[in-house]
């Protein structure tokens, strides 16, 4: 068994960078101590707040989705990440969130598991993350961030106290947190019990809560994505692995994750666990004064900085925006009708182009398509709403491969919905959208064509087919369409893309088709002929 020092960092998923920032620096007052990509998919920036140092136990971090809808907290999940705070300082937290208008619920006086109480304010982040500040007298022990312009260290939050688990049933964690981390329990409290390691410090807590019945969680923005936690040696992760392996638990390689190193195991209900090394920390690529000011990279992609960059979005600091003006509205954010990722534009253009993929993909898929297709355009890629097994679609299909032209009707008005909602939340008003589809995504985006004109200002639509024959003929003057598509494509035959290319022609539009001799597929010369022209409407519109 290993004895874990307690928590080592919580990280979560936000919808918007900008606005993340500006809540946990200059509301809460934690220093942004990393902008780091994801090392599994350098396309997501990842943010890490914490003291001074980013010590283990402090650390609260972000994966940044842009524009994703908001996850559902439930069984399986991290439910509520709890910041410590010097009991003194409970009067001090609750005129700073009354002065920034973030609704909070407190402070109410709960059991702390020992014999005495704790003061607990709870409220939410701007995408809906549960939060605790939790008064604690080993607080003021604990290091925090107190810069000369922010909050004294008497106020200042001191590391996070605890997590809160929301398991169906609690057996398998209470194992967990017994005979793998050396956790032990104290007095159980109704539904929750709580757990403690060491002396039962700030960040040597977790409460695990029962929930039977309640609706599984789902991962979007304000959910946590997993939880760390500390581990003295690099030899207790293999420890650690056997012992896991051995108790059915699917376990990860042990991996470098430059900072520490980490392993990680899912549990069967669906909460995942890293445990993370203490040592090297934050300070190998960056000196302690200078934490968090640029973006890191792994050194294997250090080629690729600039393309990584164009990709993700920006973190800017407000100082000129009050806080009041920001927390005014965010809890009355309504997510839009698409899970999506949005990219803004990284140069002076007006150009955003709506990536549609194909059957199987998701919000992801054609971010790098879209870099490639025009570098610097803001990028809106929404993941279809459909289901077909286990692969997304935007539109049905009847099992013999037919389209569904009800539902394909009804989706194709749904995605017109979501291009006005972009429009609004994005500030898009005078942006032209260009679609760029894949297959299902290429045919839904013909179906806008058709169905809404005006709605785009063009299209590149790949390996696509007409996907219905329009009752009258629309007006597409002024709308440019590029079509990519294969001599010898399996699942489209060379009659409908050309019947697609005249219905659009006769419709006003003027359409460029680009044959390839191969299938069903986006191929590089497909991509280059597709970014030429893209270029050459971008010079006359």
């Amino acid at each position: 068994m290993v004895t874990s020092p307690g928590l080592h960092h919580v990280s979560a998923i936000t919808s918007d960078a900008h606005r993340n920032h500006d809540f946990y620096t200059r509301i809460l007052g934690l220093r942004l101590v990393k902008q780091s990509v994801n090392f599994d998919d350098p396309d997501v920036l990842h943010l890490w707040y914490g003291d001074e140092a980013g010590s283990p136990g402090s650390l609260l971090t972000f994966f940044v989705w842009p524009g994703s809808n908001r996850g559902q907290q439930g069984v399986g999940q991290v439910a509520t990440t709890s910041f410590a705070i010097d009991p003194t300082a409970i009067g001090f937290w609750i005129e700073r969130l009354l002065a920034a208008g973030i609704r909070f619920e407190g402070p109410a006086r709960r059991s702390n598991g020992s014999g005495g109480t704790e003061s607990v304010l709870s409220f939410r982040d701007p995408d809906g993350l549960m939060l605790e500040l939790v008064t604690h007298p080993g607080a003021r022990e604990r290091p925090s961030w107190s810069p000369p312009d922010g909050i004294d260290s008497r106020h200042a939050i001191h590391g996070l106290h605890s997590v809160t688990l929301w398991v169906d049933s609690a057996e398998a964690t209470d194992e967990l947190l017994r005979d793998e981390l050396g956790f032990r329990e104290l007095e159980p409290q109704a539904t929750t019990r709580r757990f403690v390691t060491g002396e039962g410090s700030p960040s040597q807590i977790v409460d695990v809560r029962a929930v039977g019945g309640f609706v599984k969680g789902t991962e979007g923005a304000g959910t946590v994505h997993h939880v760390a936690w500390s581990v003295e040696e690099p030899t207790e992760l293999v420890l650690m692995r056997d012992e896991l392996e051995q108790k059915g638990y699917v376990v990860s390689d042990i991996i470098d994750r430059h900072y520490f190193q980490a392993l990680y195991a899912r549990q069967a209900e669906g909460i995942l666990h890293e445990f993370a090394t203490l040592a090297p920390g934050f300070t190998v690529d960056e000196d302690l004064a200078h934490l968090g000011e640029r973006l890191i990279v792994p050194h294997h992609l250090e080629a690729s900085r600039d393309a990584i960059e164009t990709r993700l979005p920006p973190v800017q600091p407000t100082p000129s925006r009050p806080a009041s003006s920001m927390f005014a509205q965010v809890f009355e954010d309504i997510p839009l009708s698409y899970t999506h990722r949005f990219i803004p534009a990284k140069a002076d253009s007006s150009t955003v182009l709506l990536l549609l993929h194909g059957t199987g993909g998701d919000e992801h898929s054609l971010i790098d398509i879209g870099t490639r297709l025009a570098p610097g355009a803001a990028l809106l890629s929404p993941a279809g709403n459909v289901m077909e097994g286990q692969s997304r679609r935007f539109f049905a299909r009847y099992p013999d491969g037919s389209l569904d032209q009800e539902d394909l009707a009804r989706r194709t008005d749904e995605l017109v919905t979501f291009i006005d909602e972009a429009r609004e939340r994005y500030d898009l008003a005078e942006a032209r959208i260009i679609a760029v589809g894949f297959s299902n995504g290429a045919n839904i985006a013909a179906s806008l064509l058709l169905r809404h004109p005006g709605a785009l200002r063009g299209a590149i639509l790949l390996s696509p087919m007409l996907p219905f024959i329009p009752q009258s003929r629309p007006d597409l003057r002024g709308t440019d369409v590029f079509i990519g598509a294969g001599r010898t494509d399996p699942l489209v035959p060379v009659s409908s893309v050309e019947q697609l290319a005249s219905t659009l022609t006769d419709a006003g539009a003027s359409v460029d088709l680009y044959w390839e001799a191969g299938g069903h597929e986006v191929t590089s010369n497909e991509l280059r002929a597709a970014t030429v022209w893209l270029a050459g409407i971008s010079t006359r519109s």
